[in-house]
């Protein structure tokens, strides 16, 4: 008969969790404060949604559709109560506002849309786009963004609509 020597096994108490990091600062008012810039406030997923730090979400000043509004970096993004984001475009100097339920949504210069839940229900893959309007929205493939410093504008490029449902429509810009 022949015997199996087996190592000696340690136990050990699991380890602890690791501490979450948010290296991002973030600029935005919290409830019933001035907006400010506040550090270690959110970390970035490789798809453009942020993770905020517990402290930071809670004291968001969320409307009465449940969303509150951030900046990061150089964009704006929505957040919902329950820590969901999404990156929308700027417009005036604020985050793109819904116009029939959407808003533009823009990550590694390809723009689509968000609704209120802010799921991305038309995929970003246009190079330009413009807010809804009467059920549609113009959107481009192929055009780039040109500005005279204060103003920009979409030039060259194909146009097209799409309805509310992404579907690329009839019709001319």
């Amino acid at each position: 008969m022949q015997w199996l020597m087996l190592p000696l096994l340690t136990l050990t108490a699991p380890a602890e969790p690791a501490q979450q990091s948010y290296p991002l600062p973030c600029f935005h008012a919290p409830r019933g404060g001035e907006l400010d810039t506040f550090p270690d406030c959110a970390a970035q997923a490789n798809d453009g949604t942020l993770r905020l730090a517990p402290a930071h979400l809670k004291r968001l000043d969320f409307d009465r559709s449940g969303l509150a509004t951030i900046h990061v970096g150089k964009s704006f993004h929505y957040v919902r109560r329950n820590g969901r984001t999404a990156p929308v475009m700027t417009m005036d100097n604020g985050a793109d506002p819904f116009v029939n339920g959407r808003a533009r949504s823009e990550w590694q210069g390809k723009i689509g849309y968000v609704d209120r839940t802010l799921r991305l229900v038309i995929a970003r893959r246009y190079d330009g786009a413009m807010p809804f309007e009467k059920g549609f929205g113009e959107v481009c493939m192929g055009c780039s963004l040109t500005g005279d410093g204060e103003h920009h504008w979409y030039a060259g490029g194909t146009w097209l609509r799409v309805d509310r449902a992404g579907r690329e429509v009839a019709g001319k810009r």
